[in-house]
């Protein structure tokens, strides 16, 4: 399959189809001829993610001017043919679900901890359809389609690998009871992997992120006391009694039985709030759950992948070039913080970026992809037609 989808790619190449000006400019008058952006095709880098999609989403996007550009160049030989294109835009339909679960964990913006266990729930149910579907795919089509359950049970597997390792840090967990709209609903649902009793069931996670509350933040003071002004008044104000019987015994009495701030979020029914996270948190915390907001500004700090991080090590490549190489790295550190403060600020450089790295490798920006409206007219049409699995 990944051989079909890069068929005009791989040959371009050897045809140095984006090493020559001139073809590039071709290629261009192709796309302009056929009233599409002007981009270019891109190639599959098996280290980056989402690659396969993107140069196949690519490539259905710019077929018209492929076969334009085929047939004015009289480069026959690199000509994709119907079944080609029916095979590369399957292919992409196979892969949509899992990028849009891919972008949901890349971003760094947002806590994204709490979606992990709802995400591979997704990716999982996505295999377990695509298999199913395919014991009742019939005609000429049935053959090649099918040689793609291999491909399904490496992915069942390499995705079982890393769903096993969630099982030990408990921030997966805790994420998902955390999230007020969440809670412990995934964990009472029929197909649950972690059944209905032990340490990985409904209980067992309840008890265990309770625990943790208990033992880490519930004795945590709700904050600091607030700043007294000094007046020329030599009065005391109220706060600053303490020799008031009364509020001793107040502030001494037990609490009611064992029920606490963690009891009483759970017992609450689940919220349909559409505002970001910790904005909800923001809320909870200075009402009703001061001593698991704690809890909830830990957890939510930990991302969900490690993409974050990887990308700050590719822009550190490309800001120390082979013409920058003695970049002191702390010159590199502030450098990036200085972009990412202007990013902030919504105070970007703009078109003239600081980071290039000499027109290789480089990161692309919206400006580079297919339109948006065009890939939700594409997908939607393709479900609307049912000719996914």
């Amino acid at each position: 399959m990944i051989l079909c989808a890069t068929n005009f790619t791989s040959k371009a190449n050897r045809q140095k189809t984006h090493a020559s000006p001139l073809q590039k400019e071709n290629f261009k008058r192709a796309c302009q001829f056929n009233q599409l952006k002007p981009l270019q095709l891109i190639f599959d880098v098996p280290t980056r993610w989402n690659s396969v999609y993107t140069m196949c989403e690519r490539g259905v996007y710019l077929r018209k001017a492929i076969d334009t550009y085929v047939q004015q160049q009289a480069f026959f030989h690199l000509e994709i043919s119907q079944q080609e294109w029916k095979r590369v835009e399957f292919l992409l339909d196979i892969l949509e679900p899992f990028k849009r679960c891919n972008d949901r964990m890349e971003g760094t913006k947002r806590p994204g901890i709490e979606k992990v266990f709802w995400v591979y729930e997704t990716l999982f149910n996505e295999i377990d359809r695509l298999v199913e579907a395919m014991d009742n795919v019939i005609g000429r089509d049935s053959q090649w389609i099918r040689e793609l359950l291999p491909a399904f049970q490496a992915m069942r597997a390499k995705l079982t690998k890393y769903y096993d390792k969630t099982a030990t840090p408990f921030v997966y967990g805790d994420g998902m009871i955390l999230d007020p709209r969440l809670k412990l609903y995934l964990t009472k649902q029929s197909q649950w992997s972690g059944g209905d009793e032990g340490e990985y069931s409904t209980a067992g996670y309840s008890a265990a992120c309770r625990k943790r509350y208990c033992e880490r933040y519930e004795k945590l003071p709700t904050g600091l006391a607030p700043s007294i002004t000094p007046t020329t008044s030599q009065k005391r104000p109220h706060s600053a009694i303490d020799d008031d019987d009364f509020e001793q015994m107040v502030n001494s009495l037990p609490a009611d039985g064992t029920t606490n701030e963690y009891d009483t979020y759970i017992a609450a029914p689940r919220v349909s709030d559409k505002r970001p996270l910790l904005d909800i948190w923001q809320t909870y915390s200075a009402t009703s759950f001061p001593h698991l907001g704690f809890m909830a500004r830990d957890v939510f700090a930990v991302p969900a992948t490690g993409a974050g991080v990887e990308r700050q090590f590719s822009r550190s490549g490309k800001v120390e070039t082979k013409l920058r190489a003695q970049l002191d790295p702390v010159t590199t550190a502030e450098t990036m913080m200085y972009v990412d403060m202007l990013k902030r600020k919504n105070r970007a450089i703009g078109k003239a970026e600081i980071v290039i790295d000499g027109g290789k490798g480089q990161t692309e920006t919206p400006e580079d992809e297919p339109p948006a409206e065009w890939r939700n007219d594409w997908f939607k049409f393709r479900k609307n037609k049912k000719t996914v699995l």
